[in-house]
This record gives structure tokens, sequence and C-alpha cells, in this order.
């Protein structure tokens, strides 16, 4: 039916007409399932969802051919037959759905990508030549244009003309145009005063139309049930197009779970376009983590007292020399603080001497809870220098809040 249109588009003046319309849509009609999938043949029991998208755009065909309107109760039934195959579209966790091939019956095997491409332009070609509404789930148009978006260069030319395709026929306005929520980045530093930044645009990067963005909740990525920010609106910024909004206090060091949502400025304008529901994007909040409260003591050999105990400037120059015997034992001890001043708490630290030999040990240094804490036996009786003998750094590791 293909060509059908491309003789309307090129000649106009041409009437193109199906003599027994009404009888060609039934006999494509009476190869439909009743999960939404067709057969390609009367003699093959097999569906395809592949087979599906043939026939939507050979219905579409067979209407824009019609000497004379199509019975709109048969194709009422057909956008029921669409609203069904929804049901059996694939998702993964991300919220992305596309459409995959479960025939076999000796065909060639179509790939996920060109079942989903077949779908998309079987029900955009139906759309173009019918009237009323197609009444289609919005979050799975979303997570369709996710699909195409995500899947990235694809291997061989017909791939990519069937993502670029899609893509222009979902944003072709003959079904629900899906708005896609988007983050420039998900890393962002504490230390320099980064804003959290947001955008929405057609899936060819068209402008959306006038909406709010919402944080709905943000939480540490292991504490789920303990937002940190909630119900927070972002500012829309004209200049850039972006939705923005600071990072307050409360938001430290570590690794979360934001949730957005997108709310249209005209309500009467929700059937034009598929925002889908609430997008939960992981963010990453960096900063300077600065080592305080470092000290170093010498414990006694009997019931491991305090019997010298120096503080450590690490940024300083400052000279810290102590004395131990092979009876005693060194502690080490520190803390780290984010930027807002609160204890930071790795999934671990490692501390480094640099013996002046150039000799190095590394150490995992254990967490007490309150601070870092290492206790090393002396071996040999030193006299241990922070200028002299041991060059001190520190490395921790998979923050976790």
């Amino acid at each position: 039916m293909r060509f059908a249109f491309i003789v309307e588009d090129q000649a106009p003046d041409i009437d193109v007409l199906l003599a027994d319309a009404d009888g060609t849509f039934h006999s494509i009609k009476a190869l439909s399932q009743s999960d939404g999938r067709w057969r390609y043949s009367s003699d093959n029991p097999e569906s395809s969802t592949y087979a599906a998208g043939l026939a939507l755009e050979a219905l579409a065909g067979v209407i824009s051919l019609a000497s004379s309107e199509i019975d709109q109760s048969r194709v009422n039934t057909v956008k029921s037959d669409i609203f069904k195959l929804f049901d059996s579209i694939q998702k993964y966790d991300d919220g992305t759905f596309y459409f995959d091939e479960k025939f076999g019956g000796g065909r060639e095997h179509q790939g996920s990508l060109s079942t989903s491409s077949s779908v998309v332009r079987g029900i955009t070609s139906f759309a173009a030549v019918t009237s009323g509404k197609i009444d289609l789930p919005g979050d799975k148009i979303l997570g369709l244009a996710k699909y195409f978006l995500g899947i990235g260069l694809p291997g061989s030319a017909k791939d990519f003309f069937n993502q670029i395709e899609s893509l222009a026929l979902l944003e072709s306005k003959r079904v629900p145009v899906p708005l896609v929520l988007s983050l420039p980045a998900t890393v962002y530093s504490l230390s320099k005063k980064d804003q959290l930044k947001v955008t929405v645009n057609t899936v060819l990067g068209s402008a959306a139309p006038p909406l709010t963005v919402k944080l709905v909740r943000a939480f540490h990525a292991d504490a789920k049930h303990s937002a940190v920010i909630e119900g927070k609106e972002l500012q829309y910024d004209q200049s850039s197009g972006l939705h923005v909004m600071g990072f307050p206090d409360n938001v430290d060091v570590g690794t979360y779970v934001f949730v957005f949502e997108t709310t249209l400025h005209d309500s009467g304008s929700e059937n034009d376009y598929a925002i889908g529901g609430q997008i939960h994007v992981p963010i990453y909040v960096t900063g300077i983590v600065k080592v305080s409260n470092a000290e170093i003591a010498v414990l006694g050999s009997d019931l491991g007292s305090d019997e010298t105990q120096k503080t450590l400037d690490l940024a300083g120059t400052d000279v810290v020399s102590l004395s131990a015997n092979h009876l005693q034992k060194l502690r080490f001890s520190f803390q780290l603080i984010t930027p807002h001043g609160h204890t930071f708490k790795p999934r671990q630290a490692l501390l480094k001497l640099k013996h002046e030999t150039k000799y190095e040990h590394i150490f995992v240094v254990r967490n007490t809870g309150k601070k870092f804490e290492i206790i090393l036996r002396v071996y040999l009786s030193v006299r241990w220098k922070r200028h002299v003998c041991s060059d001190i750094q520190f490395f921790a590791a998979d923050s976790s809040n």
C-alpha cells in the first residue's frame, strides 16, 4: 500500500481508488488475533507482532484508497486491537519499552528494532487516515521513544533507517508526541556549587510546550524510605531552556536517586503529548572531602593506654616526632569531613605509608563509627618523624552515602 501513498503524493491530481475497499479491509482484518498480533496468511496459524505492523499499514492504505467510507465499527475494532497489542510489549527496568518478535514459522527472524519500527509505522499510518483518538498508553509511547534513542548507532543501513523513521513518526503528531526528560549530567560537585539541570524535549530535540518539572523526592540509594528532598519545583531558565535547582544543605556527598515528574501548563494538550509518569534518575554528588582530627599515638605494651599522643596537621609543614620500642604500638586515627561538615563514611579507606627508603605499605583502615583508626605493631625501636620517615596518603573508595 505504500505505492498508493507515493502515487498520491507525486500526482495529487490523479484519483487512485480501490474498487472493493470494504472487502479488502475485511480480508486483512480476518488475519488478526485476539492479542492484537496478526497472521501472515490464512494457512499459517502462527501470530506475529511484526506482521501486525504490516497489517495496520496495509489497512491504512485501504482506507486512504477507499471510494467510500469504511464502516466505522470495523475501524474501532482495529483501534481496540492496537490497544491489545501494547499488552505484549516488553520492558526494561529503566522504563524503556520495545516490541519483540515471537513468531518462528520459517520466516526470517525480525529483531526488536525491526519489530518495534513495524508497529510504530503501522500505528502512525493508521492514525493518519482515521478520525478520532487511538487510546495509547502514554508511558509506553514514551518508553518506545527511549528505546529508539537508547540503542545507539545500529549496525546496518536498514536498522538505521528504521530507527530514524520511527523517531520521526513518533514526532509527527499522529500519536501523542513523547516528551523526553533528560539530564545533561548526572555527576555534580558541591565544591564547585553545581546546579541540578534538567531538559525536556521531543525525541528529535524540538522544544517542549510550556511545562513544569518537579522533583517529587530524592533519597539516598541505600535508604529509599528516607527522603532528603520532597516536592521541589525546578526553576525554568528561559535563556538556556533548562530547568535548574541548587542543592540544599541536606544533600551531601553520596549517591542518590532523584524522582522527577513533568506537568503540562495547558491541561487541554495532555492528549497531544506523552509525558509518562515519574522518572527515576541516579545522581552522584561529589565534593572535596577533608581529613580532620588526625592523631598519632604511642600505646603502652600492657593495656594499650596512650603514653604519647600528637595531633597531625596533614596539610601543613609541622614536624611531629615520636619514639616507640618493639613492645609498643602506634595508633593512627582521623576523620573524613564533607563540604557540608558532615562525617563521610566511604565503604573503604586505605592508608599508605612511605618510608624514607621509598618502600611503601598500604593498610585498610578500620571504621569505628566515629573515626577511622589503625593500630600498627612496632617490630623495631623507631623514632618516627612525619617529615622525615613517612609520607601519609589517603584513599577513600566507593562512597555509600
